[in-house]
């Protein structure tokens, strides 16, 4: 029982210091005016020959950038939390339940960070940073599949290696296989 505690805690803990993380900067001391006022101080002292209304929409291109990358890193440390915590119990490294499963918690998560937003006195919560944020899920389950894609050929590529090099390879039936072997 203590060990299935501890693969929970090491599986979920990325993804919660994250959302920690998300929490922090949806507040008046990291997000809104304060992050802008030094971004804005950077970029004008670095690219003096900018006007200040194309450092308004540089500023809010990397804004909504960041709202895309937060997302897309909160996807994956999701994703990766129900695959080492063994929770879930799908043995294959990608399964479109547990994407849909991962896509769902993420968006509910940006959905009360937006309203937790709507609190706070210089920021307001937005359904267009909902999407964003969902967008960018999307785009970090989409780098899961990718990697999952890449983690299957190589792990082919590994069985067919071996089995030219002459080593035996027993095939890992699955336990419905079994059954319709023994019928």
């Amino acid at each position: 029982m203590k060990r299935f505690f501890y693969a929970q805690f090491k599986g979920w803990l990325p993804a919660v210091i994250w959302c920690v993380l998300i929490f922090w900067g949806s507040t008046d001391d990291v997000g809104g005016k304060a992050t802008s006022q030094r971004v804005m101080t950077f970029l004008h002292e670095n690219f003096p020959t900018l006007s200040w209304e194309q450092l308004a929409k540089t500023i809010f291109i990397l804004r909504k950038a960041c709202h895309l990358t937060e997302y897309g890193i909160l996807a994956a440390l999701v994703f990766f939390g129900f695959l080492r915590s063994g929770l879930v119990g799908w043995k294959r490294i990608w399964s479109f339940r547990m994407a849909l499963l991962t896509f769902l918690i993420c968006v509910g998560y940006a959905i009360s960070d937006e309203f937790h937003q709507s609190f706070t006195s210089e920021r307001y919560g937005s359904p267009v940073d909902v999407m964003i944020d969902s967008f960018g899920v999307l785009m970090g389950l989409s780098a899961m599949w990718v990697l999952s894609y890449f983690k299957r050929g190589i792990s082919k590529n590994k069985s067919f290696k071996s089995s030219e090099s002459g080593a035996s390879q027993v095939p890992q039936w699955s336990k419905a296989t079994q059954m319709e072997m023994k019928s």
